[in-house]
């Protein structure tokens, strides 16, 4: 083995293997000399450990609650030179799910619990979550989404959902299903089906996609409702009141669920706004000419140091790197300026 393949970022595969443990003593010292050289390479495999530990989660403790799968992942996390960031990321792991795989949550009302109590599940900026309701309904949010709903769902299903997420909801005539999104300017009543929804605070815009079975629409504002069909989309902006509806590829409106960046001539600015809640990190622009311009382009699974070059080799942009320290906790904040 060459001790120099080390100076750059090592094989996936040998990432993989310093995580399940496979690595000799000497492989180990180099992979963990790599990491510790910088906090970019520590946020390197931090993502593999989520996409690691995710699908652990996933394959072994399918049917285990919560708590048994932390347990489970912190004594894995207990062996000798691992990385103290590796730790970390196994609490998240039992929970959220990374780049790739899904965690799941299940959460059992206690024996006090009513039709009253409300029970609140948020998803980390960097992460994706999946929970089962009381109900059986199965919700995957959205990084930094947020989903609230009554502990205990045999009269009532009504939920409220901040960000974005994905349900699949299980049929019930005797008590409908209703969520409600955001602060209220939208409410989707269900029947028994699967779709997606999405709220932009900063456009001001509530999206959702039927995949199939039937919802039904509803804005106060506008006092009216509309029923969608399975492959519709609506769009609805607040400030103007307006809803327009289109007939779209399902697949490409769950490219959020499958871990996708995926840009259609794009504008650059969000673009890079994308990006920085993908990685959960900060991107500061020098120049905003560099924002003018679109991008086109799908990435999956991919880290984001070979995004950011490829965007680079498509676009007038270049971009630097101030890591974050230890103490401050910040995030690695990336500086985008002009190719010169």
């Amino acid at each position: 083995m060459n001790k120099d393949q080390y100076n750059g970022i090592p094989e996936a595969s040998t990432l993989m293997g310093y995580l399940a443990g496979t690595l000799t003593a000497e492989e180990k010292q180099l992979v963990e000399k790599w990491a510790n050289s910088s906090v970019l390479n520590q946020l390197l495999l931090q993502r593999m450990a989520f996409i690691y530990d995710a699908r652990q989660v996933e394959q072994r403790l399918k049917y285990t609650d919560s708590h048994t799968a932390f347990n489970h992942l912190e004594q894995r996390m207990r062996g000798k030179k691992r990385l103290r960031i590796l730790k970390r990321v196994s609490i998240a792991a039992a929970i959220f799910i990374g780049l790739v795989g899904l965690g799941t949550l299940f959460i059992t009302p206690s024996p006090k619990a009513t039709s009253s109590t409300l029970v609140t599940v948020s998803a980390q900026n960097h992460a994706q979550t999946k929970l089962t309701l009381p109900d059986g309904s199965q919700v995957f949010l959205g990084a930094g989404s947020s989903i609230s709903y009554p502990a205990l769902m045999d009269q009532e299903r009504h939920v409220t959902l901040h960000g974005k997420g994905y349900f699949s909801i299980v049929p019930n005539a005797k008590a409908p299903f209703q969520v409600k999104v955001g602060d209220g300017a939208m409410y989707i009543n269900v029947l028994g089906t699967a779709f997606s929804i999405e709220e932009n605070r900063e456009s001001q815009t509530f999206q959702t996609t039927l995949i199939s079975g039937s919802i039904e629409l509803a804005f106060p504002e506008k006092k009216i409702k509309k029923r969608l069909k399975p492959t519709e989309k609506a769009i609805y902006t607040t400030e103007d009141n307006n809803l327009s509806i289109t007939t779209v590829n399902t697949d490409r409106a769950l490219d959020w669920l499958h871990n996708r960046l995926v840009f259609r001539k794009t504008p650059m600015k969000e673009v890079l706004n994308r990006i920085s809640t993908f990685y959960d990190v900060d991107i500061e622009v020098a120049d905003r000419s560099v924002e003018q311009g679109t991008f086109t382009g799908t990435f999956e699974n991919k880290p984001l140091l070979q995004v950011l070059d490829y965007i680079t080799l498509a676009s007038k942009m270049t971009y630097s790197f101030e890591h974050a320290t230890p103490k401050t906790g910040t995030k690695p904040l990336i500086k985008i300026t002009k190719q010169r």
